[in-house]
Formats: C-alpha cells, sequence, structure tokens
C-alpha cells in the first residue's frame, strides 16, 4: 500500500509540472507581466528552492539530522561561493558528512 502511495505520488508530480510547464509555453506570449511580476517570480522559485534545502538539510523525517549534516551542507555553500565544480561541491559535502560523523559528531 506504501509504495504505490508513492508511486500515485511520484506520477502526479510529474503530471503536475509537465501541466504547469506546458501551460508556461502557451501562455507565456499571450500573458503581459511587468519586469517587477517577473522578477518577483523568478524569486519565487527560488525561496521554493532554498526553503526545500534548508528543510533536507536539517530535517530527516521529523528528527534533527544533527550536526555532521548542518556542517556539511555549510561546507557545500562555501564551496559554491568559491565557486568550485558542482561534483567537487557534493562530494566534499559528502565526505565533510562522512568525516564528521566518523569522529562522533552526531
Amino acid at each position: 500500500m506504501h509504495s504505490n502511495l508513492v508511486l500515485a505520488g511520484i506520477v502526479l508530480l510529474a503530471v503536475g509540472t509537465y501541466a504547469i510547464r506546458f501551460a508556461g509555453y502557451r501562455l507565456g506570449s499571450r500573458m503581459s507581466m511587468s519586469p517587477r511580476v517577473r522578477a518577483m517570480l523568478s524569486d519565487a522559485a527560488t525561496v521554493l528552492l532554498l526553503a526545500v534545502a534548508v528543510t533536507t538539510a536539517l530535517f530527516e523525517g521529523s528528527q534533527f539530522s544533527g550536526i555532521a549534516r548542518v556542517l556539511g551542507v555549510l561546507f557545500a555553500v562555501f564551496l559554491a561561493w568559491r565557486r568550485a565544480p558542482l561534483i567537487l561541491i557534493i562530494l566534499g559535502a559528502a565526505a565533510m558528512t562522512a568525516l564528521l560523523r566518523y569522529l562522533g559528531v552526531p
């Protein structure tokens, strides 16, 4: 039963994403938006992604994920700020988190 709900959720999100993208493609040239509205929509997408990233970094289920993961994410932010390649950011964050957990940091 649980796997069926997960599969239904994935399908629903895929269909919704496709519908939103298709609507944007079809309606984008018909609707005129001011530069301010375009900027707000762009900022809204960034805020949504940031909220998902912060929630994922801080929580695992309903429990706090631990300081090791938070420090790993902060290390990834540092590497991104230094304009490191994406693969190095991902591997660096994973290595930092693994090292801290190995050393006993929760």
